[in-house]
């Protein structure tokens, strides 16, 4: 026979191990709810670029807030590439042609080009002060973050 205190242990341990599965599903519950604002606007910009714009398949969503809450979204439609930016606060969208503009991948380029220390974590397009921008978050070696700003007509660096 078990001797009680093997029992008493055995009786801790899955109280304990029932306690974190919950604790668990719990935060998994709390997370899930708290993403959801920012799930139904992609869904909601997406489906407004599909109805809305030449765009036929949506290739990468971004999100930027710099005071003005921002949604884009790069799609293709036949022969060419748009990106379409909308802004939830004041209902109002923008859709760029990709070749009036530079690409993620050219201003991954320009902030490496001068910052070959620092790694890029992501870049976003959104909206300040009313023009399109792509943010570039970096860190460097230290741990320290920083972000950059480029013009999404031309890339140039905004101070």
């Amino acid at each position: 026979m078990i001797k009680d205190d093997t029992k008493q242990a055995i009786t801790f341990l899955a109280w304990l191990t029932a306690i974190i599965i919950v604790l668990y599903f719990l935060l998994l519950a709390i997370f899930y709810k708290a993403s959801k604002p920012e799930r139904s606007q992609v869904q909601e910009i997406n489906a407004l670029a599909l109805s809305k714009t030449p765009i036929k398949h949506i290739e990468k969503n971004y999100h930027l807030n710099r005071g003005i809450n921002s949604y884009a979204l790069k799609g293709q439609a036949k022969k060419q590439s748009y990106y379409f930016i909308y802004l939830p606060g004041s209902k109002k969208a923008y859709l760029f042609p990709a070749n009036k503009g530079v690409s993620e991948h050219v201003v991954r380029n320009k902030f490496s080009g001068k910052r070959a220390n620092y790694s890029i974590i992501k870049v976003n397009l959104g909206w300040y002060k009313k023009k399109a921008v792509w943010e570039v978050t970096a860190k460097d070696q230290a741990n320290r973050y920083t972000y950059q700003l480029y013009e999404f007509k031309n890339g140039k660096l905004l101070g």
